[in-house]
């Protein structure tokens, strides 16, 4: 009896754990990442770090800073963030808000003193999120999202449509990893002067977020995959 017990109550646990699993980076270490690009057929290399959390109203939110490092004096490095909410056992991963163009506007700014006259005429409306949780199914669709941005007199939306693959485990370099894998489609479309579809394959591990990305712009016919390489303790 105390048997069967013991077992009942080990099997409740791992499911009250699993239930509260987060995907993303808990474990307090930097996550080093490679990136190959077949344009180019550059490789760079990048560490991604929780840069800030705060809680409220029952919601933990989340900053991810991602620093490209330098490939050599020509090719510098950059940072940038990514939030994430954990809520309800749900990890939401922000692709794109109301912030995040205009902080790679920023980066990629040069000129400080018209920073500020550049940024008023920026504006948006939506964002393009995915969401990740333990209850996946293979096949079940992801939720469907929106982002309109908006410079002066040009609008760019860009939308994301896809599906869960269920539950697969991944080897990198920095170790195994059961992951969430997904798969799916970010249209771009800018009036009729631009547009790009990019299909997307990432894996998810708890506790660590991003394992591995696989991207394919149909236009350009090129690949970029991202891959975990290392998770260190900061220096």
């Amino acid at each position: 009896m105390k048997k069967a017990l013991f077992i009942f109550l080990s099997a409740a646990l791992g499911n009250i754990l699993a239930a509260n699993a987060q995907y993303y980076n808990t474990t307090g270490k930097h996550l080093y990442y490679e990136t190959h690009n077949s344009r180019n057929n550059i490789t760079r290399q990048s560490l991604s770090f929780v840069k800030q959390t705060e809680a409220g109203n029952d919601t933990l939110h989340i900053t991810l800073a991602d620093s490209v490092l330098p490939l050599n004096e020509e090719k510098k490095g950059f940072m940038s963030r990514q939030k994430i909410a954990y809520t309800q056992d749900n990890t939401i991963v922000y692709m794109m808000d109301e912030t995040s163009m205009s902080d790679d506007m920023k980066i990629i700014m040069d000129n400080k003193e018209k920073e500020e006259e550049v940024m008023k005429k920026l504006s948006s409306e939506g964002c393009i999120y995915i969401v990740l949780h333990n209850r996946v199914r293979k096949g079940e669709k992801m939720k469907k999202s929106k982002y309109t941005f908006k410079a002066g007199p040009i609008k760019m939306t860009t939308t994301l449509n896809g599906e869960y693959q269920g539950f697969e485990r991944l080897k990198t370099p920095a170790g195994e990893f059961d992951c969430i894998k997904l798969t799916y489609t970010m249209k771009a479309n800018m009036l009729l002067f631009f547009s790009e579809t990019v299909n997307i394959t990432e894996w998810y591990a708890q506790g660590i977020g991003l394992v591995k990305s696989e991207e394919y712009e149909n236009k350009e016919k090129t690949k970029t995959v991202k891959t975990l390489i290392d998770i260190k303790e900061p220096l």
